[in-house]
């Protein structure tokens, strides 16, 4: 009977997303925002890190430039949508992503439309 070994190897950030805020409720016309704040709480400076936001249900893509973080450090970006006229009320997932290259963290949260 032959053994095997198997190495795992992973690399987690963790709390790369730390809190997030919104001003929803928000009616059609208004204008949502959104306040993802970025917490590196590894060793090592992350280069070129973007927060995206994805409501899939209305096709809205939100995403922000590109932005290095150092080890240690945080960091808050605001991502902006205007709410058009169409938008039916109600609930909707809304998946908030930081990555770059190496890492990425992924959240969902509700956005409310009424």
């Amino acid at each position: 009977m032959k053994s095997y070994k198997i190495l795992f190897v992973m690399f987690i950030a963790l709390g790369l997303i730390g809190s997030i805020r919104g001003n929803d409720p928000v009616s059609f016309g208004d204008m949502f925002f959104m306040h993802v704040n970025v917490i590196n709480d590894g060793t090592k400076d992350l280069d070129d890190l973007k927060v995206r936001v994805v409501i899939y249900d209305l096709g809205v893509i939100m995403q922000t430039n590109p932005f290095d973080l150092n080890d240690g450090d945080t960091d808050g970006k605001f991502l902006f949508w205007d709410v058009p006229r169409y938008v039916e009320p109600g609930y909707y997932w809304a998946r908030i992503t930081v990555s770059n290259d190496d890492v990425r963290e992924v959240t969902h949260r509700v956005i409310t439309i009424v």
